[in-house]
């Protein structure tokens, strides 16, 4: 059971830069090499969600959950790597984004 999450949504300008933006996450989300980074760093599950119920906003929310405090340490140092790669950088030049992180104080699964 994840013990901290945090949710980012993303507000992009176009529809057309928002399916770009997800393109490119699709292609990073397959190196395998990079994926392997974030396990061992502790993050337990990452969802990507497109957000439709939005009139006029192109948005998207990732939720990711990491294993204790340290782990999301360690996943913020490689997210931070993330943004800060030119193309990245690019492809969110116009995007909005917001973070939120809690605690984990009720979890059922149905």
């Amino acid at each position: 059971m994840a013990k901290l999450l945090s949710y980012t949504t993303v507000d992009f300008p176009t529809k057309a830069q928002l399916n770009l933006y997800i393109k490119y996450f699709e292609q990073r989300d397959n190196d395998k090499q990079a994926m392997a980074k974030f396990k061992e760093a502790g993050l337990l599950k990452r969802t990507v969600t497109q957000i439709w119920n939005s009139n006029n906003v192109y948005r998207m929310g990732i939720t990711f959950e990491y294993k204790d405090e340290k782990s999301y340490v360690k996943v913020q140092k490689i997210l931070s790597e993330f943004m800060n790669n030119f193309e990245t950088k690019e492809l969110l030049v116009n995007a909005k984004m917001a973070s939120s992180r809690g605690i984990v104080l009720i979890e059922r699964e149905f």
